[in-house]
């Protein structure tokens, strides 16, 4: 199957459906979203969010947005984000990873380009866009020969939608002091695991440590201190129920040296120590067959 695509004043060019591959499907409710997920990315797959009741918080590289039900979200390969939902409301939402996307001028696994907002409001197609999520959920979720080609076309269908029907809203333009910090966050991205003072953080801004600490946390949400944690809290996240290392070695790698400090951060932002949440994650009978190769 191939999709003709094309941009405005641009000749019309297809596009492969039948390279795409669904990852994953699933369905978050109110409890699961009170459970935070700190700063982390998708580098080998496109994931595609939907929001369909209640509302939050996101952090989608160097912006934040209040989303709520009927939100859609489109979280390039590599595009670095922080979800939040409202705790008095809380969110029910589903996710979708997929691969193998390829669209003219754009990197693999990209549905919208850099200019483009990242969250997309469905209007009047929401029950609609519900109900393909919906599907494809139960699909992937039954032992039927034929799920797996169904939850395809749909999926595929997902993204004409997107590409074609929901309304796409310019990103504003950014100031020179925005530019300034979004060079520094990227700096902090790129460098967290290693011991990094405000002081110096504020020197590459070019700012007093002040002015820096204010600006830098009214455009990311964050004090730099509580964003360095944060990715370091989230990269542990991923690497917990990704990995059978241990809690102290996984502790070291996402810049944490004192075995205490860690437990103690992971804690007071997830609400669990390390070794809880891998084991909520991954499933009593994975997290056994981790406790016998790995000290946790």
């Amino acid at each position: 199957m191939a999709l003709i695509y094309q941009k405005k004043n641009a000749l019309p060019i297809h596009i492969d459906m039948h390279k795409i591959h669904l990852s994953y499907v699933s369905y978050a409710d109110k409890e699961e979203t009170s459970l935070p997920t700190a700063f982390h990315s998708h580098d080998h797959h496109l994931e595609l969010q939907y929001i369909i009741k209640g509302k939050g918080i996101v952090s989608i590289e160097d912006r934040l947005y209040h989303v709520a039900e009927g939100d859609f979200l489109v979280y390039n390969k590599g595009a670095l984000h922080d979800e939040c939902a409202n705790p008095e409301e809380g969110m029910w939402f589903y996710n979708c990873g997929l691969r193998g996307l390829q669209l003219p001028g754009l990197p693999d696994d990209h549905l919208l380009d850099g200019n483009t907002s990242p969250v997309l409001h469905s209007g009047a197609l929401a029950e609609d866009i519900a109900r393909i999520f919906s599907t494809i959920y139960s699909q992937m979720g039954s032992s039927k020969r034929e799920s797996g080609v169904i939850s395809h076309y749909l999926l595929c269908s997902l993204i004409t939608i997107v590409l074609f029907q929901l309304p796409h809203i310019a990103k504003e333009q950014q100031n020179k002091r925005d530019q300034v910090l979004n060079h520094v966050k990227d700096y902090i991205d790129h460098h967290y695991i290693e011991e990094l003072s405000v002081e110096k953080l504020s020197q590459l801004a070019n700012m007093s440590v002040s002015s820096f600490a204010h600006q830098f946390k009214n455009r990311s949400g964050f004090s730099p201190v509580k964003y360095i944690i944060r990715r370091r809290v989230g990269k542990a996240q991923q690497l917990l129920f990704s990995t059978d290392d241990s809690i102290t070695d996984i502790g070291m790698q996402v810049g944490f040296d004192n075995i205490s400090y860690f437990n103690n951060q992971f804690k007071k932002f997830t609400g669990m120590s390390p070794q809880n949440y891998r084991k909520l994650k991954v499933g009593k009978e994975q997290f056994k067959k981790i406790q016998q190769t790995c000290d946790v």
